[in-house]
C-alpha cells in the first residue's frame, strides 16, 4: 500500500466511522484503489476498520457499480457559465484537451472574456475526480478575474466518469510521479495560454488535491504561488526550497491531516519566499466543499478571500 492508497483508505474509513458512506460503499472503494479484494480487505484491517463479514459482502461490493455521486451540474452551479465577472464581460468556457507526458490530458479552462493579461491559475479535484463542483470553482476563479484551469488526473485512463469511486480507484492505483509530470504538464500548458499573465500560474487543490498541489509546488519553478486546502505533504523538506509563496488550508478537526501543519510551517519558514498557515478551529476535512457533509461556511467564506487576496498579490 503506497502513501496515497493508505490517504485514501484512511479517508473513507473515516467518512464511514462518520456516517458519510453504506459499508458497501467503503469496501468498494477500497477494492478499487488496491486492485483486489484480498488487498481491499487487508489494506482495511490496516487501518482498523476490518470486519468478519466483510469477504462475502466484499465481492457483492465489487460486482456493484454505485450510482453518480456527482453533484449535478445545476446543483453544482453557483457561477453558471456566462455569469458576469468583477471586471465585466461574461465566464467563458471550453474543454481542454493536449500532449502530455504519456496521454492526452484533458481539462476545464474558464476565463472571463474580453479581459487580460489574466492571472493563471490551476486547479487539483479531490479523490473522485474532476466533477460540476471543480468545474464550478473553476469559473468562480473566472468571475474574479482569473484563468482557472481545472486538471482532470484520471487523464492517462481516459478521463473522470460519472462513478466517483471507480475515478478514486484509478488514482489510487497511479503511479504518484505520472501524476506530478502531469501537473507539471497542466502548469506548462497554461502558463504561454494567449491571455495569461506571463510569468508563471498559481496552483491549488483539495483533498487529494492539495497534496498534489505541494508536490508541483515543490517539483515546478513555474508555480509562483501554491494554495492547498487540507492535503498530505509528501516532500516536507523540500518546502524550504520552493519558489512557491505558499497559504496552507487546514482544519482543526481533521485531525489526521492538521498534524503535519507544524512541519510544513517550520520548513517553509526556512524560506524566503512569503507564507502562511491558516487552521481553521471547528472547520473538518472538506470545509471548502459546499456540496459535501463537511461544508462550513464561514471558514470556506474566509478561505476564499485569503486564496483570492494571496494569489492577486502573488501570481
Amino acid at each position: 500500500m503506497n502513501e496515497y492508497q493508505h490517504y485514501l483508505i484512511q479517508e473513507f474509513a473515516d467518512e464511514f466511522n462518520e456516517g458519510h458512506m453504506t459499508r458497501r460503499q467503503l469496501l468498494r472503494r477500497a477494492i478499487l484503489i488496491m486492485g483486489s479484494i484480498p488487498a481491499g480487505l487487508s489494506a482495511l484491517a490496516a487501518v482498523g476498520c476490518g470486519d468478519d463479514d466483510d469477504e462475502a459482502e466484499a465481492t457483492k461490493a465489487a460486482a456493484t457499480p454505485e450510482p453518480s455521486s456527482q453533484p449535478s451540474a445545476t446543483a453544482a452551479a453557483t457561477v453558471p457559465a456566462g455569469s458576469p465577472t468583477a471586471a465585466g464581460g461574461t465566464v467563458q468556457t471550453s474543454d481542454v484537451r493536449f500532449k502530455g507526458p504519456d496521454s492526452d490530458l484533458l481539462g476545464y479552462l474558464a476565463k472571463p472574456s474580453g479581459t487580460g493579461p489574466l492571472p493563471g491559475v490551476v486547479l487539483i479535484h479531490e479523490n473522485r475526480g474532476l466533477n460540476e463542483h471543480t468545474k464550478d470553482i473553476a469559473r468562480r476563479y473566472a468571475a474574479e478575474g482569473f484563468a482557472g484551469l481545472a486538471v482532470d488526473l484520471v487523464s492517462r485512463a481516459g478521463g473522470s466518469k460519472p462513478d466517483a469511486s471507480a475515478n478514486t480507484g484509478v488514482l489510487g492505483s497511479a503511479n504518484i510521479s505520472d501524476l506530478v509530470a502531469d501537473m507539471k504538464a497542466y502548469v506548462d500548458y497554461l502558463r504561454p495560454l494567449e491571455g495569461v499573465k506571463p510569468g508563471g500560474v498559481g496552483v491549488t487543490g483539495f483533498c487529494l488535491g492539495g497534496g498534489y498541489a505541494f508536490d508541483t509546488a515543490v517539483e515546478s519553478p513555474d508555480v509562483k504561488a501554491a494554495v492547498p486546502y487540507y492535503g498530505t505533504c509528501r516532500q516536507v523538506d523540500k518546502l524550504a526550497t520552493t519558489q512557491a509563496a505558499m497559504l496552507v488550508m487546514y482544519g482543526s478537526l481533521d485531525t489526521r491531516i492538521t498534524a503535519q501543519a507544524d512541519a510544513v510551517k517550520a520548513s517553509l519558514a526556512k524560506n524566503s519566499r512569503p507564507s502562511h498557515v491558516q487552521i481553521y478551529e471547528g472547520a473538518n476535512h472538506a470545509f471548502f466543499n459546499d456540496t459535501g457533509a463537511n461544508y462550513n461556511e464561514t471558514a470556506a467564506n474566509d478561505a476564499w478571500a485569503k486564496t483570492l487576496a494571496w494569489f492577486r498579490q502573488y501570481v
